[in-house]
């Protein structure tokens, strides 16, 4: 498995937009945001399953979750029961939410730096645990080269082909906002652009293909059974 830091991205998607030598097309600032927004479209269609424990208090039943959390696949309180207790959802404006045991709600916070909450509807005490099954957000580049790409190796192409993507789009955004009547550059970018999207989302459309759970099986049949 070859590690990947945001410096050998930048590398790779500089060579695939041909933009090697100084002064670059593309600043680094441009190709670091544009790896953040791949990881981010990538986080949307190939989610991690992440599970949190999270330890109850008394009579306390408002949590806050994960900061790469997505959305919930499962909830289970309490913990270590045999078989699992699973929580179902409903919403906590609920007239019965907080009357009956059984549920959660999560609320999703507005703020760039506010968590997610999870309410459970009934009080829980001190020792016992939720565990939270979840679709997470792959982690993002910071501010430094020091950071380690969390994306499948598989799967480095749709980063490279998201970033080549908004690149073209850089370009044809650009020329459009100023467009010169005497020649067709901005038609031309805008088709580059387009074929840049084309061939990410294909790439995307064969990686889920491969990805998914379903099958297609044969059914065999003697002379004696019916068909209708």
């Amino acid at each position: 498995m070859t590690t990947y830091y945001r410096s050998d991205l930048r590398v790779l998607c500089r060579r695939r937009l041909g933009d090697l030598t100084t002064p670059y097309k593309w600043s680094d600032e441009q190709i670091n945001q544009f790896i953040n927004d791949a990881i981010a479209d990538y986080s949307i269609n190939f989610p991690r399953v992440k599970t949190q424990t999270i330890s109850c208090s008394d009579d306390t039943r408002e949590y806050d979750l994960a900061t790469d959390f997505l959305d919930a696949l499962s909830v289970e309180y309490p913990t270590g029961e045999d078989p699992p207790e699973y929580l179902k959802f409903r919403e906590k404006t609920h007239p019965d939410f907080w009357q009956k045991d059984g549920y959660y709600c999560i609320e999703q916070e507005k703020g760039e730096d506010d968590l997610d909450v999870i309410y459970i509807s009934e009080k829980p005490s001190t020792g016992e645990s939720i565990e939270v099954t979840y679709n997470a957000y792959y982690a993002y580049f910071d501010d430094d080269d020091t950071d380690v790409l969390t994306v499948p190796e598989e799967h480095l192409e749709l980063i490279i082909l998201y970033v080549r993507w908004a690149c073209f789009q850089e370009l044809a955004t650009t020329e459009s906002a100023s467009p010169d009547p005497t020649t067709l550059i901005s038609s031309t970018l805008e088709l580059n652009a387009s074929r840049a999207e084309r061939a990410y989302r294909k790439q995307l459309g064969v990686f889920k293909t491969s990805r998914s759970e379903s099958s297609t099986a044969k059914w065999s049949m003697d002379d004696y059974d019916r068909i209708y």
